[in-house]
């Protein structure tokens, strides 16, 4: 569930070619980034037609609202569902909340986009990167966030929780929201 991320940071708001996702889960510490917000602050997905022209402009906003480490569930049933899971961990949830407010499509063609909780991760202090968890978690906060592929129409919002299995002794230094053909966005809670 985790891989391991480079060793020193460096972030620059220099705008360049897109990292594919998996360079920027393979290496998102030293990764330029579309933009570091802080927890309740909005990302508007216009910035990502600024940075780079050749990105399709979509109008919305994606925006992590809180991050709760040590949500548990039924201790009974924790054990039935994550047998398969390595090491220790604790459960973290992540709330998210995103919009889409159209998009340039012609008349007559759906305006939507396809949502999931697949572009989000938790960067961890010893910069390795954790991915939601794949399973059907089960005494989570409510409502998930979508696992599957969601299609999100113009004028729609979505907010949701994302569970993450965080390994014992790592501290979440950063949320993550990497996205193909653009750079990824970060937010920390300071």
């Amino acid at each position: 569930m985790t891989s391991e991320a480079a060793a020193s940071p460096s972030v620059t708001s220099e705008a360049t070619a897109s990292p594919s996702v998996l360079e920027a889960r393979e290496s998102v510490g030293s990764v330029r980034l579309a933009d570091e917000l802080k927890f309740g602050q909005s990302y508007d997905f216009k910035r990502d037609s600024e940075i780079d022209r050749t990105v399709f402009e979509q109008r919305g906003n994606v925006t992590v609202l809180e991050y709760r480490p040590n949500v548990a569930p039924a201790e009974e049933r924790a054990q039935d569902l994550y047998d398969h899971l390595d090491g220790s961990f604790s459960w973290a949830s992540l709330k998210v909340r995103i919009c889409h407010d159209g998009g340039e499509v012609d008349a007559g063609d759906d305006d939507f986009v396809s949502i999931s909780a697949w572009p989000w991760a938790l960067e961890l202090s010893d910069d390795s990167i954790v991915s939601p968890f794949e399973g059907e978690p089960v005494g989570f906060p409510k409502p998930l966030y979508p696992t599957d592929d969601e299609e999100l129409y113009a004028g729609a919002c979505r907010t949701g929780h994302i569970v993450f299995a965080v390994p014992d002794g790592q501290r979440v230094t950063r949320v993550l929201y990497i996205r193909q053909s653009s750079l990824p966005v970060a937010w920390a809670d300071q």
